[in-house]
């Protein structure tokens, strides 16, 4: 997509409806944006950075007359809730044009939260409006959209279902501790940066070794793996010969 111009925060979560549009998402939650943005075109790196850092973006540039490739990197030392929020944060930053005369960072926040968590699908799992919430409700919705859950609670007041003084009360109460730690993690302890990881490289290696475009050893040595272990990824449980170029 082009970039767009921006006059307003609302024009923000806009413009995520209408990548969703394009992208024919429909309204469902995302299983797997580091998937997503990959078959998109745009290059994943998940590294280790420094805690502070969440992630960022950039065009990396490609010798002859090949147009440069789109790159966003992310924390691999934060949680799989805290990366899938910097991945469409850092889309946005990719499609908001940089003449827009509004808070950019405020702007993919915006971006972010409408597009991981479309306003339509979350009004019909919890109501137009709210007076109260509870834990479990707000857990099984974090689940779902596979979101931090204080960034779900902040994304209810933004759309009206809940009003500051709601949201106020759940941050003092049974969501006190959500902004450091995450209730029923997506990944568990030690296990940050597993889930959701590359794969688009991994899955058109093997399939260049299917069709004979490269050999067994090329492919060994792209995916920097045994030529041992890509031979019995290419055969399967079964044992049966793959075909492929030796």
């Amino acid at each position: 997509m082009q970039e767009a111009r921006l006059e307003s925060f609302e024009q923000a979560a806009g413009l995520a409806d209408r990548v969703r549009r394009v992208w024919n998402l429909g309204e469902d939650p995302i299983p797997n944006m580091t998937e997503l943005l990959e078959e998109r075109g745009i290059k994943i790196c998940i590294t280790p950075l420094p805690e502070s850092v969440s992630g960022m973006t950039c065009l990396v540039k490609r010798t002859g007359d090949l147009p440069p490739v789109p790159v966003i990197v992310v924390n691999r030392h934060h949680t799989l809730e805290r990366r899938r929020l910097t991945l469409a944060h850092e889309l946005a930053h990719r499609l908001i044009h940089e003449t827009s005369p509004i808070d950019h960072e405020k702007a993919a926040y915006f971006f972010a939260g409408a597009f991981l968590i479309p306003q339509a699908h979350l009004v019909r799992e919890i109501g137009k409006h709210r007076n109260a919430l509870d834990y479990y409700e707000l857990v099984q919705l974090k689940l779902m959209y596979r979101v931090r859950a204080a960034a779900l609670l902040v994304r209810l007041k933004d759309i009206g279902v809940i009003d500051a003084s709601t949201l106020t009360y759940a941050f003092q109460t049974f969501a006190k501790s959500w902004r450091r730690e995450e209730p029923a993690p997506l990944e568990a302890l030690g296990q940050e940066g597993t889930h959701e990881p590359t794969r688009r490289f991994e899955r058109l290696c093997y399939w260049a070794l299917a069709e004979q475009l490269i050999s067994l050893s090329k492919a060994s040595e792209l995916l920097q793996r045994p030529l041992r272990r890509v031979e019995m990824d290419m055969k399967g449980p079964t044992g049966e010969d793959a075909h492929y170029c030796q």
